[in-house]
């Protein structure tokens, strides 16, 4: 078990990332709701996933921050990663949206998450690669 420093600024990054996912989906960047005749579309259902999505990924970089086990948040590092990577192809790929481009689901919710996801894959990846990039040069520890 390797004690390293605390967190580096990808933590936070992480964090501030998930959190915006979580606000954007409660709020600006949401579908437009349930229609007039009290039915929801399946946009709805893909900012619930996000939304989903989103507080798993900010529960996970939380944890993150305060790790202090070089192991643990290279897993973190991955599963943040990954969840990001998820949140990037929800709305529009692997959940339908409106087929009109002019709704809010496709207008607004569709390139936030896109946007966030991949920011939240990249920092989450790199930070990962850079860190095991780290282990390898390390000199090897005598016995």
């Amino acid at each position: 078990m390797t004690k390293n420093r605390p967190s580096p600024p990808a933590g936070i990054i992480l964090s501030v990332l998930s959190a915006l996912v979580v606000v954007g989906m409660l709020t600006f960047a949401g579908p437009c709701g349930v229609h007039d005749d009290g039915t929801s579309g399946t946009c709805v259902w893909a900012a619930r996933a996000a939304l989903g999505a989103g507080v798993v990924a900010l529960i996970l970089s939380l944890v993150r921050i305060f790790e202090l086990d070089e192991g643990e948040r290279r897993g973190l590092d991955l599963g943040v990663g990954l969840v990001g990577a998820l949140i990037a192809c929800l709305p529009g790929t692997l959940i339908d949206l409106c087929a009109s481009q002019a709704m809010r689901c496709c207008a607004i919710m569709r390139p936030f998450c896109m946007v966030l996801g991949t920011l939240m894959a990249l920092v989450g990846i790199g930070d990962l690669v850079m860190r095991l990039l780290r282990l390898r040069k390390r000199p090897p520890a005598s016995a």
